[in-house]
């Protein structure tokens, strides 16, 4: 995957996070991020996104990143 890829997959996550504010609490906020990411992301975006935050996922706010890391712990 090409850096400008996995650029814009963080750019989206991001911006999906910052989006679902509106529901309040971080928890909220995660599950929805959560639910939006496994409903409308194909299975390849996620794992390009898991393998960037395993390699250390600069940029990712910590709302993806506890999205991501509740995802690693389901597979």
């Amino acid at each position: 995957m090409s850096v400008k890829q996995i650029n814009h997959l963080v750019k989206m996550a991001n911006q999906i996070a910052l989006n679902m504010a509106a529901w309040g609490d971080e928890e909220a906020v995660a599950e929805k991020t959560g639910e939006h990411i496994e409903k409308f992301w194909t299975r390849a975006m996620r794992e390009q996104l898991l393998d960037f935050r395993r390699a250390g996922g600069e940029d990712l706010c910590p709302v993806v990143c506890r999205v991501l890391a509740s995802m690693d712990e389901t597979n």
